[in-house]
């Protein structure tokens, strides 16, 4: 669905993720078979004999708009987060190929950084594979789950140019990929400090670059090996926040579907991405009582202040300044995501943004004249 330019104003985050009687859990399939090659496109229940339908997942919205998802991050394809989230989105019926970074490359941004070697030279993340396989390799039980020896929007680049055309039967210049989902991130990416940091967010705005709709999910959890998921309890920490962001994926493009500008393709307009951060989970606070609100990047944000740390060395405070803080594009009537989440109100903030960074005219406007002096004074020195 291409969303016309007054989809933030005319939809409202919270009515389009009111909570509904979630359907019964997809029957489970003994079926060994997988997706091993890149060749053939594997169905929804690819690995229901493991993870898609099992009973934690319950709670998962059955999607009516099914679409093609490449699934990153930048903890690892090891991490507990995106596993439960590739499971939740394979259960509520989207096809799902998972290419996550081999490593943890967490605070890498959009930096592209390339395997230099063919094969890798150190374990994965939590030594769950070993040194001395391929750059880019995959689960020899889900071939839909993937790997690769690089940064997160280096491991995005190569699920769409190198992975998905085969994945999804495409061969369009993305691969056939409808939505890249990145995340949810073991640490929440608040504000636009950090949003320039996060590899989670910097694999999402690669992708919006490219042309694809991209999301990218954040919370505050500590790292965890994908083999601790109890797929019998929907209390799980990260089954709870994949089956939050397999929800807001299906309720957001099911809404827009009924929109007349969001029935052509499941797709956001081109150059805007999303960023949602969640609170954290306690006993106060579960996935399914989420207030989902639309936020802004700014508002209570902060910035890196560096001191003297007590061992002499250089360390980091955080910072709030007006700079950073400043509505210079957008509604500035939205709350701010950092604001909206230390509330301590359980939210789940939804902000918008978009990859032209150009300032806007009202800004260049007031610069003009002198620019323009300045620029003719160069011009005939």
């Amino acid at each position: 669905m291409r969303f016309g330019t007054a989809f933030a104003a005319t939809l409202s985050l919270n009515a389009l993720l009111a909570a509904a009687a979630p359907a019964a859990p997809a029957a489970t399939t003994t079926s060994s078979s997988a997706a091993t090659t890149a060749t053939a496109a594997p169905t929804a229940s690819a690995s229901a004999s493991y993870g898609a339908g099992a009973p934690a997942f319950a709670k998962v919205v059955k999607a009516k708009n099914t679409l093609n998802i490449l699934l990153v991050n930048d903890d690892s394809a090891f991490s507990a987060n995106i596993r439960a989230t590739y499971y939740a989105l394979l259960t509520a019926g989207h096809r799902v190929l998972l290419n996550a970074p081999y490593q943890n490359q967490s605070g890498k941004g959009g930096t592209v950084v390339l395997p230099t070697n063919l094969t890798t030279t150190a374990p994965s993340r939590d030594g769950t594979v070993a040194a001395g396989g391929p750059f880019a390799d995959r689960n020899k039980t889900d071939g839909a789950i993937r790997w690769f020896d690089g940064t997160p929007a280096a491991a995005l680049l190569w699920g769409l140019d190198q992975e998905a055309p085969g994945f999804f039967g495409s061969n369009d210049t993305n691969g056939g990929v409808d939505l890249v989902v990145s995340g949810p991130n073991e640490g929440q990416n608040l504000g636009p400090f950090i949003f320039t940091l996060s590899g989670t967010v910097g694999a999402t705005y690669t992708a919006v670059e490219r042309g694809v709709p991209a999301i990218a999910f954040s919370a505050s959890t500590t790292p965890r090996s994908y083999t601790t998921l109890d797929f019998n309890n929907t209390a799980d920490e990260s089954i709870q926040l994949g089956t939050a962001t397999a929800n807001f994926v299906t309720r957001f493009v099911d809404a827009a579907s009924t929109f007349p500008y969001g029935k052509s393709s499941p797709k956001l307009p081109e150059a805007i991405g999303m960023n949602v951060n969640y609170s954290p989970l306690n006993s106060n606070c579960t996935a399914a009582a989420y207030n989902w609100k639309q936020t802004r990047l700014t508002g209570g944000a902060v910035v890196d202040r560096l001191v003297v740390g007590s061992n002499g060395l250089p360390t980091y405070q955080n910072l709030v300044t007006s700079a950073v803080n400043k509505c210079v594009n957008g509604d500035c009537f939205l709350p701010g995501e950092t604001t909206t989440v230390a509330a301590g109100t359980c939210a789940a903030a939804v902000s918008v943004f978009s990859t032209d960074y150009d300032a806007p005219l009202l800004a260049t406007a007031t610069l003009k004249p002198a620019l323009s002096k300045a620029l003719f004074q160069l011009n005939h020195d």
